[in-house]
């Protein structure tokens, strides 16, 4: 499903998300992109959401569950993705068509349109 996250790295498809990109601060995560350009790189952007860094983030639950910006390395071995370049969008939980890397821990990336191989995340509120 999508989530109200994406890697604000000056990719033309983050028009696909315009409402979330232009919405209100306090309804979304914007990750700093590792460059402005469309060029960013996914491990880049991951060290960027590293919570002890001023870009990072505790609570959404990327950083907490995971060791790797890809392949399976988030909990239980569920895949994970961090958006990059022309896919600056999450998506989360699920990854049906990942068999192995699928999961409640799964994390991948979208360019915004429609896709039909994720189903659900859990979120855990930090009082």
């Amino acid at each position: 499903e999508r989530v109200a996250a994406y890697v604000n790295n000056g990719h033309d498809n983050l028009k696909n998300g315009t409402t979330l990109v232009n919405g209100a601060a306090k309804y979304k995560i914007e990750y700093t992109a590792t460059a402005t350009n469309g060029n960013d790189s996914k491990s880049g952007n991951y060290a960027n959401a590293d919570p002890t860094t001023a870009t990072g983030y505790y609570g959404d639950a990327v950083w907490e569950t995971s060791n790797a910006s890809s392949g399976q390395g988030s909990w239980y071995k569920d895949y994970s993705s961090f958006p990059r370049t022309d896919a600056p969008f999450f998506v989360r939980g699920g990854g049906c068509d990942s068999t192995s890397g699928a999961g409640v821990f799964y994390f991948s990336v979208t360019t915004g349109e429609a896709i039909g191989d994720v189903g659900f995340h859990v979120v855990v509120p930090v009082l």
